[in-house]
């Protein structure tokens, strides 16, 4: 089974601006984008529900210093 993801404007603005900080974080974050559409409840993951005012979102990995 394969999802899709479905990027807003927002998020696509912030990811870029992520990645010209971060280029070297570029192919874990492919990778993981890959992953989630593959199978998003695939453990290295690490997908969780956020709280507060972020209730309703999720949160998934890129690695042990991004989600």
């Amino acid at each position: 089974m394969s999802y899709t993801l479905v990027f807003t404007d927002q998020y696509n603005r912030r990811a870029a601006r992520f990645l010209k900080r971060h280029p070297d974080v570029r192919q874990p974050y492919l990778k993981t984008l890959q992953l989630l559409e593959a199978n998003p409840f695939h453990p290295s993951l690490r997908l969780h529900a956020l709280s507060g005012k972020l209730a309703g979102l999720h949160s998934v990995s890129i690695n042990l210093s991004y989600r």
